[in-house]
Formats: C-alpha cells, structure tokens, sequence
C-alpha cells in the first residue's frame, strides 16, 4: 500500500510538475507579445482620429502610455553582459546567428524577427531592433502626454500623467547614457535636453534635476559646444551641485573659448571649496608651469607634497621648475629624489643628465674670459668632470628606456668630448640600428 500511495503521490508531482512547466512556457511565450501591442497600436490611432475620442485627456494618456510599453518591449529584457542563454529565457531560438571575429573578440548575431542581439565572447554586448512596432516612440509620448495635459482640464488624470512621464523621462535616460557611451555626444545631449524640457511641463513646475542639467553639460563638453556647457555647468552650479570636476569642466570649457581668466577664477574657486582635491591642484600646477609663473606653481607643489610627500610627480615638478629658474643644487636634489622614490623614472634620470650636461656647458662658455693658462687648465677640468658626472644618469635614462634615441645622443656627445672612443663606438652602432 505504502509503494502504490507513492507511486500516486509521485505521479501527482509528475502533473503538477508538467502542468508548472506548461504555464511557464506560455508565460515565456507572452513576454514578448508583439502582437498585442500592434492591436493596441491600430486602436490608438483610430481613437485620435475619432473626434469623440480625440479630445479626451485619457485618450492622449493611453496613447503615450502605448509608446512607453513599445519602447521598452525589448529593453525591459535585456541587460548588458547576460549570458546567451538568460537571453533565450524570453527571445527563445533565434532564426540565424552568424559568427565573426571582431578585434580579437569572438562575435555572435542573434537574428530574431523583430531585433538582433549581438554578443561579444559570450555575453551580450549589443542590440538592434529591426522592426520597430513605431518608429520613434518616445517624441511621440512627449507630444501624447502634452496633449493630455492640456486637455485634463480638471486635473482626474494628473497622477497617471506624471507617472507615465517619469517613465518616459527614464526612456530618454538610457537612450542619452548609450549614446553617450558609444561617443555619440550630439545624440546623448539631445535626449538629456528632452529631460529637461520635460521637467518643465506644468505637472512638473519646471523641477531642476541638477544630476540631468550635469549630464547634459558633459554631453555638450564632448561635443565641443563650449558656450553650451559653460551655459550648463554655471546653472548646475547655482543649483548648489557638489562636484568638484564641475570647477575643472568650467575651466576647459572657459579656456577653449579663450577667457583664460574667468578659467583660472573657476579653478581658484574650486580649490576654496575642495581644498584637497587633487585634480584641481593638478590643474592649478600646471596652469602655472605652462604660463611660466613659477612661485605660485611652487606656492601650490608646496600644498601638494604635504598631504602627498612621496608623490613623484609633484618632486618631479618642483624640480623642473628650480631647473628652468637655474637653481642647479635644488633642481639636482629633487631630481635625485624621485630617483629614490622610483629607480625606474626614466625623466628624472635623463633630466639629471641634462642639468649636468647644461651646467658644463655654461662652464665652458664662462672660460672664453680666461687668459691665465692655468686657471683656464682647472676651469676645463671642473667642467670635464661636470660632463662626466652627466654619464651615469644618461646611462641610466638608457637603461630605463632602451628604445629612446635622446640618452644615446647625448652620451655619443659625451663620449667624443671626453675621448672615450671605445663607449663612443658602441653608442654609434646602437645609433645604427634605430
């Protein structure tokens, strides 16, 4: 009795089993039912044309609700980076996949009757709709959610209206984020602007989403609509944004239309505010190397080296800075500094060869004045050892980057000057070979 009770209970779960299986099967057959949407689609334009029809607030509702469904009828399934067979939950079988090979990456279409699904070495990377249910939803659940406003004269549908347009907003979201990641700029600033505009309807009382206003600037910046994202970024600002790359973006954007001042006034703005920001005291230094303004650059390497005193680049910085102003001592210390730092700095090196070089250089220019003969015999040999004491680090620029033509140069100069014909000879037939 005990086997047949279970032999029942087993093929009871067997059925229950079958009868599961079946639902989910026909509920992973509607998840994608094309053909309800395009039924309701056909609905919804004879309702806008139907005069009894077309100047009710809810016909306007439904209609931008419509577009917001066929819109998302893909993308509410698809992720980037899930696996072939996650997609097949809800696309099934593809009719063709083709196969390519793609910068090194293994390609993979899955043509469908309505989209192709692109993965790059197993994971999806891409997709495509090529038969759209209508062409451009989202314009047209804009212009559909507009005309219901103005016609939900008594406001029943304002609730409904809002919610659908936070979905739309959302829509036109990730259309600006996946331009913006393919560098297609122009297209990623024309959906963030729709946001914007959106936020302005009534419904909204013209809402300022400083994250959205921030967005569109960048878009603008990559674009290289200058006067546009300055435009973008300064409203951010007023609106009390924290971001301390808003400062820098202002800055470049002020540069490249050639207001170098109101550029540099926005990075000392933004170094008051983020005193500890690295990136705006990198700006801040470089401003003032490249326009030759060496104590501030110094005055600001100073901050930096505190909180960061083993930074390379800041040591590396401060030493070219006491190298152009002719501080050979100084500029020799922080040279030698970063090679402590880093053994492998390759600039510190070669510049170490170069101070040296340059400062016997100057050496033999000031002997022209000499006329003793034996001031001038000590003078060459001071300088002689100046050249010398250039060697290693030069030598060492080389070890550091083989292929560099500059190192072996200056050291073929160097041996010829000292007669070190053997080192010369090699360095000539490295010479040879780049």
């Amino acid at each position: 009795m005990k086997k047949i009770s279970f032999a029942i209970v087993l093929l009871m779960c067997i059925n229950l089993l079958g009868k599961a299986q079946m639902d989910a099967a026909a509920t992973q057959a509607s998840l994608i039912n094309y053909s309800t949407l395009e039924n309701k689609l056909k609905k919804s334009n004879k309702d806008i044309e139907n005069p009894k029809k077309n100047t009710k607030a809810k016909t306007w509702l439904d209609r931008g609700e419509l577009m917001n469904e066929i819109y998302n009828v893909h993308i509410q399934y698809l992720r980037k980076g899930m696996s072939v067979a996650e997609a097949k939950i809800y696309f099934k079988e593809p009719k063709e996949v083709k196969t390519y090979e793609d910068a090194g990456n293994a390609m993979e279409d899955y043509v469908y009757e309505r989209i192709t699904i692109t993965f790059k070495n197993g994971t999806l990377d891409s997709w495509k709709e090529t038969n759209k249910i209508y062409e451009n939803p989202l314009p047209e659940a804009r212009k559909s959610f507009e005309e219901a406003i103005r016609l939900d004269t008594d406001g029943k549908e304002e609730k409904d209206i809002k919610e659908q347009l936070a979905v739309l907003k959302l829509a036109y979201e990730t259309e600006a984020v996946f331009a913006y990641n393919l560098k297609d700029y122009k297209e990623a600033y024309n959906n963030f602007s729709q946001i914007l505009e959106i936020n302005k309807l009534p419904v909204f009382e013209n809402i300022q989403d400083t994250i959205i206003l921030y967005n569109t600037g960048r878009a603008a910046y990559e674009m290289k609509d200058y006067n546009e994202a300055i435009r973008l970024f300064k409203a951010t600002k007023d609106l009390g944004y924290e971001e301390s790359f808003l400062h820098i973006f202002l800055k470049n954007s002020y540069f490249a239309i050639g207001d170098t001042l109101a550029g540099v006034q926005e990075l000392t703005e933004g170094f008051k505010k983020y005193p500890e920001d690295e990136s705006i005291l990198i700006e801040l230094i470089n401003y003032y190397l490249v326009t030759q303004q060496s104590e501030k650059a110094l005055d600001f390497l100073g901050i930096a080296r505190k909180d960061d005193p083993s930074n390379v680049s800041y040591i590396f910085a401060e030493g070219t800075i006491h190298d152009k102003m002719g501080d050979f001592e100084k500029a020799k210390k922080l040279y030698q500094e970063c090679l402590e730092v880093d053994p492998e700095f390759y600039n510190a090196a070669y510049n170490l060869g170069v101070l040296h070089y340059n400062e016997a250089v100057k050496m033999y220019e000031d002997m022209i004045n000499i006329s003793d003969d034996k001031e001038y015999e000590e003078s060459k040999t001071i300088a002689d050892d100046m050249f010398k004491a250039a060697i290693p680090y030069m030598e060492k620029a080389h070890e550091i980057e083989p292929t560099s033509k500059e190192p072996l140069e200056t050291l073929k100069t160097l041996y010829y000057r000292l007669q070190m014909n053997d080192k010369y000879e090699e360095v000539m037939n490295m010479l040879k070979f780049m």
